[in-house]
C-alpha cells in the first residue's frame, strides 16, 4: 500500500502500521519479562535472530530474492548464537 499523502487520518486508518507497532510492543514486553530472570549475555544475542526471521519472512511473504551472501550471513548469525548459548550452559 502506498500513501500518497501523510496526514493524521491516513495514519490512523493504516491497519498494517498499527499491526506492526502492536507486534513491536508485544516483543518488547516479552523481552523485558525475559530479562527479569535471564542472563543478558545469553538473551541479547538471541535478539540478533530477528535478522534471520525478517529474511525468512520477506522471502515467504514478499517473495524477495535471497542470494549466497544472505544465506552465509544467516549461517554466521545462527552459528554465533549457538556458540554463545553453548558457552553459557552451567
Amino acid at each position: 500500500m502506498q500513501m500518497t499523502t501523510i496526514s493524521l487520518p491516513v495514519l490512523l486508518a493504516n491497519w498494517s502500521l498499527w499491526a506492526g507497532l502492536s507486534l513491536y510492543g508485544f516483543s518488547t514486553v516479552l523481552l523485558i519479562l525475559a530479562l527479569r530472570d535471564g542472563e543478558l549475555s545469553l538473551l541479547y544475542p538471541v535478539i540478533s535472530l530477528t535478522y534471520v526471521w525478517v529474511t525468512i519472512m520477506s522471502v515467504m511473504v514478499f517473495h524477495e530474492s535471497i542470494n549466497v551472501f544472505k544465506v552465509a550471513g544467516i549461517a554466521v548469525i545462527c552459528a554465533g548464537v549457538a556458540l554463545l548459548g553453548k558457552g553459557s550452559s552451567k
